[in-house]
C-alpha cells in the first residue's frame, strides 16, 4: 500500500539527515541528478522513474560504484529503514510509472525527479562534455592534417607542390580541409574519397570559427569522429620518413 512507499520516519533518520542522506544518481543521458533525500529516491524507484541500474551515490562518496537499488537497500539501515521493510523498499507498485494514479499520496507530497529530455539534449553536462571532446579532435586535426597535405603534395609534385594550392601556407584547419577535398584525387589517388567525411569535420571547423557549438547532440559528435577516423584511415602510408616523423610528433602531442 501507500504507506510502505515511504520509508519509517525514525530517530535515528533523523540523526543521519543531512550531508550523509543526500544521494545523486546518473539519469539516462548521462546527466548527474540530485542531491535528494533517501526517502525522495526510495520514492521514485518505488512507483517507477528510477530504473534499478541507475549509477547512484550518496553525497560523501565520490565515485558511482552502487546502482540505485543497490544503494536503497544498503543503506536503508542507516535512513531509519527497518530490516524486515527493506525488501518492500525496493519492490515496485502496482501502479508504476503511473505518475498521477489514484492513491500514489507518496506522489503528491514528492513530485517526479527533473523531467528526462530528449535523447540528445541541447545542453548539460553531457552536452558539455561532447562539444570538450570535440575541441580535442579538432586541435589534434588541426596539427596533423596540415602535414598529411604538405606532405602528400611534396611527394606529388615535388618543388613546384604549393603551386598546386588554392590557399598557400600557414592553414587553418578550415583551409586545410578545403585543400584536401580539391587536391585528393591528386594526392590519394589509390585511396577511396572522403568527401563526406571532409564535409563533415568542414562544417566543423567552419562553426568553430564563428565560436558556435560544435555538435548540437551526441549523434553530431560521433559522426564527427568516425568522420576524422575515415579520414586519417585513407591517408597513405608511404609518406617520407621525415613527413612520417612529423606526423608521429603531432599526433603524440
Amino acid at each position: 500500500g501507500a504507506s510502505h512507499a515511504r520509508p519509517p520516519t525514525t530517530g535515528r533518520r533523523r540523526r543521519r539527515r543531512g550531508v550523509m542522506s543526500q544521494y545523486f544518481y546518473i539519469d539516462p543521458q548521462g546527466r548527474e541528478q540530485g542531491p535528494f533525500a533517501f526517502a525522495h529516491v526510495a520514492k521514485w524507484y518505488k512507483h517507477g522513474y528510477l530504473a534499478p541500474n541507475l549509477g547512484c551515490r550518496r553525497a560523501d562518496e565520490g565515485t558511482y560504484r552502487r546502482t540505485v537499488t543497490q544503494a536503497l537497500v544498503e543503506d536503508a539501515a542507516a535512513n531509519g529503514v527497518p530490516a524486515h521493510a527493506v525488501s518492500e523498499l525496493v519492490r515496485p507498485t502496482s501502479s508504476a510509472r503511473g505518475g498521477a494514479v489514484s492513491g500514489s499520496s507518496g506522489l503528491r507530497e514528492v513530485p517526479p525527479p527533473p523531467p528526462v529530455a530528449s535523447s540528445h539534449p541541447a545542453g548539460g553536462r553531457a552536452m558539455t562534455d561532447v562539444n570538450a571532446c570535440m575541441e580535442k579532435l579538432l586541435e589534434l586535426l588541426d596539427r596533423v592534417l596540415p602535414i598529411v597535405l604538405e606532405g602528400g603534395l611534396r611527394e606529388e609534385f615535388g618543388e613546384v607542390w604549393s603551386e598546386m594550392l588554392h590557399t598557400p601556407p600557414p592553414w587553418t584547419l578550415e583551409t586545410t580541409l578545403r585543400e584536401l577535398k580539391a587536391n585528393w584525387g591528386s594526392l590519394f589517388a589509390t585511396q577511396p574519397r572522403r568527401i563526406n567525411e571532409i564535409e563533415c569535420l568542414l562544417d566543423m571547423a567552419i562553426r568553430q570559427r564563428k565560436e558556435a557549438r560544435l555538435a548540437e547532440n551526441e549523434v553530431q559528435g560521433k559522426e564527427a569522429s568516425a568522420a576524422a577516423v575515415a579520414l586519417l584511415s585513407a591517408c597513405p602510408k608511404t609518406f617520407p620518413p621525415a613527413v612520417i616523423e612529423r606526423l608521429r610528433v603531432a599526433w603524440e602531442e
